[in-house]
């Protein structure tokens, strides 16, 4: 699992900056975007860009030019030219491509009374959907799409009846391909995203002929301008110690690769730099649909990150990339992705034993052995000094905290609130794990005591979350640390096994 959410969060920024800026004339089409590159460079090599739509690729692709590619694809898994008889058909075209179409019932017309196809209208995903798969039922194909782990989605009952074996089709094997279990069907679709179609197929048909046909991979995201959380859907992402719950996170997949969105309320606490002082935090200023965030160090800008709404444009150290996907704002909340950051920050992800929570950290811990030993905010070794509480007899500074993180990856907590208002002492003990700077805790049991004197109010009561803090500095030379924004001195040492 490790290996596959690497995989997810790659950015591809050189990628993309020799798209835009290198090869851009160098290629059989314009004005298409960014994500659908890749892709259409293999579907202008297998001849699926036609000359009619091939100046402006992401731009609606209407009913001509749709019949057009349908009728390409068909020639070129066939091998063979496709044929059209009757020249009277419609009214409106005489273009023999949708002749061919129409011959071959890819296509049919709008207004048969009146013989007209309508060329120049657009055309929606459900109509493309049904389209293709004539065009597959057109080709003698003697193979089977193999079945894939799509087709269901939310949005099933907004399919038009005579489109839903088509759209379900399609789904089913991966060719239309949804956003966040929806697939849009009334959505128009643009030319990059029919040639992307159209590839897929081609693809499939030649992946049939040459081999067996292999079950596409589960984690297997959607290409084109199409987005969805597939499987990755986790109740909590945990950023070094920020939990994002889901409702603060989007998930979107374009082109195979995944992108993580965080609300920008959350981003600045998200992304702390290690070891960098009163400079921990970003400077993150949102102006309109403006975004800028700034990592400073005592006398340098470290990181500086320029980005803007509904571009997948950011300007990254005054260089201009693109990042693949644009920061959104959705119920008035703005979105970010992330994916750039935790490339730029050198942060690793993994996700839990039971992949409820994804964690994105930096790739290098904390080392364990620093943290072995007992701490104090106040030099007390509060462990001893509440040793009798029940009796009585404890004498505690107001506020204090103190850690004990044993060799074994034990760890216990006592936190005091001893000044005549609300008197509490909280012990906790349960297990720790270092992950990147941040401390995990978990399997967590508390006992409370309230009052003056203090009586025991519940004892090893289990904690239903885990908790997270992180470590922001270390001074060896006074050997002090500071833990979730909180300086301890070291009260004891421990050797680490």
């Amino acid at each position: 699992m490790k290996r596959v959410i690497r995989i997810m969060i790659m950015v591809f920024i050189f990628a993309a900056v020799l798209t835009l800026y290198g090869l851009a004339e160098e290629t059989p089409y314009k004005g298409a975007s960014p994500w659908a590159v890749p892709e259409l460079d293999k579907a202008a090599g297998y001849g699926l860009i036609t000359d009619r739509i091939k100046d402006n690729m992401s731009v609606p692709i209407t009913r001509e030019e749709f019949a057009e590619i349908a009728v390409r694809l068909y020639e070129i898994n066939t091998g063979k030219a496709a044929e059209y008889s009757d020249t009277d058909v419609f009214s409106d075209t005489d273009n023999p491509e949708i002749l061919k179409a129409y011959s071959l019932k890819i296509v049919n017309g709008i207004d048969l009374q009146r013989r007209l196809f309508l060329p120049k209208m657009f055309i929606n995903r459900e109509q493309v959907a049904a389209m293709m798969f004539r065009t597959i039922q057109a080709t003698p194909l003697n193979f089977e799409f193999p079945a894939g782990k799509g087709g269901i989605f939310v949005d099933e009952n907004e399919v038009s009846d005579w489109a839903l074996e088509s759209v379900k089709f399609m789904t089913e094997n991966g060719i239309l391909r949804g956003a966040d279990g929806r697939i849009n069907p009334k959505a128009t679709c643009t030319r990059e995203m029919a040639v992307l179609i159209a590839a897929r197929i081609y693809e499939a048909y030649l992946s049939a002929a040459e081999e067996p046909a292999e079950e596409p991979a589960e984690d297997e995201g959607a290409a084109g301008s199409e987005s969805g959380t597939g499987s990755y859907d986790w109740d909590q992402i945990v950023i070094n110690d920020t939990v994002i719950f889901r409702d603060n996170y989007h998930i979107r997949n374009k082109d195979g690769f995944y992108y993580i969105f965080i609300g920008a309320e959350r981003f600045k606490y998200a992304f702390k730099l290690r070891y960098a002082g009163s400079h921990t935090y970003p400077e993150v200023e949102i102006i309109g649909g403006s975004i800028t965030a700034v990592w400073n160090s005592e006398e340098d800008v470290i990181l500086k990150v320029e980005m803007r709404e509904g571009s997948t444009e950011a300007v990254i150290g005054g260089e201009k990339v693109d990042v693949g996907m644009a920061p959104y704002i959705e119920s008035g909340k703005m979105y970010i992705p992330i994916n750039l950051f935790i490339s730029a920050m050198e942060m690793d992800v993994e996700t839990s034993s039971n992949d409820d929570t994804l964690f994105i950290q930096y790739k290098d811990a904390f080392p364990a052995e620093i943290l072995a030993g007992t701490w104090s905010d106040t030099g007390t070794d509060l462990f001893a000094a509440t040793k009798d509480i029940e009796g009585g007899s404890v004498n505690l500074p107001s506020y204090a905290t103190a850690y004990r993180f044993n060799s074994d990856g034990t760890y216990e907590l006592i936190k005091v609130s001893a000044a005549g208002i609300n008197d509490t002492i909280i012990k906790q003990r349960g297990k720790y794990k270092v992950m990147g700077n941040t401390i995990m805790y978990y399997d967590i049991f508390e006992t409370i005591y309230k009052g003056s004197p203090f009586s025991l109010k519940y004892k090893d009561e289990p904690v239903d979350r885990h908790h997270y803090e992180f470590v922001f500095n270390y001074d060896s030379k006074e050997d002090i640390i500071e833990i979730g924004g909180f300086w301890l001195n070291r009260v004891q040492q421990f050797p680490r096994k």
